[in-house]
C-alpha cells in the first residue's frame, strides 16, 4: 500500500473516462453532423463495428490512463495501471447498458486490466529509459 499513490490513481481514472466520453461524444457528434438521424447514430454506433470502435476508443484510454497514473507516480507503475483499469472495471459494471452482445462485454472486461497493464509498463519504461 506504500507504493500507491492515491493521486496519480484518481487522476489516471480521470483521464481514462473523460477522454472515453470525450472521444465517444466526439464520434457520435460528427457522426451526427453528416445529417443522419440521432436513431441512425445510435443505431450505427450499436452495430458490430460500431462496438468494436468502441472498444478499440475504450481500451486505448484506459492503457492511457493507466500511462498517465504510472507517469505521475513515478513506481510501481504496473500496479498503478492495473488500479486505473480496476476502477474503469467497476465503473463499467456500474454504467453498463443492457442488450448489448456478450462478445463486447467479454472482450471489454478482459481487455481492461491488460490495457491499463500495459499503460502502466509503458511509463516504466519511459522513467528508465
Amino acid at each position: 500500500m506504500t507504493d500507491i499513490k492515491f493521486r496519480a490513481v484518481i487522476a489516471g481514472s480521470l483521464v481514462d473516462n473523460v477522454a472515453t466520453l470525450f472521444i465517444m461524444l466526439l464520434l457520435m457528434t460528427a457522426l451526427s453532423s453528416t445529417g443522419i438521424s440521432e436513431d441512425e447514430v445510435v443505431g450505427r454506433m450499436k452495430s458490430p463495428s460500431g462496438l468494436l470502435l468502441s472498444l478499440i476508443i475504450g481500451l486505448g484510454c484506459t492503457g492511457f490512463g493507466g500511462y498517465v497514473s504510472g507517469r505521475m507516480a513515478q513506481r510501481s507503475e504496473v500496479l498503478h495501471g492495473a488500479l486505473v483499469a480496476g476502477i474503469g472495471m467497476i465503473l463499467a459494471l456500474i454504467w453498463r447498458e443492457s442488450g448489448l452482445p456478450n462478445w463486447y462485454d467479454i472482450i471489454g472486461f478482459a481487455g481492461m486490466l491488460p490495457a491499463g497493464i500495459v499503460g502502466g509498463s509503458m511509463a516504466g519504461q519511459r522513467r528508465r529509459s
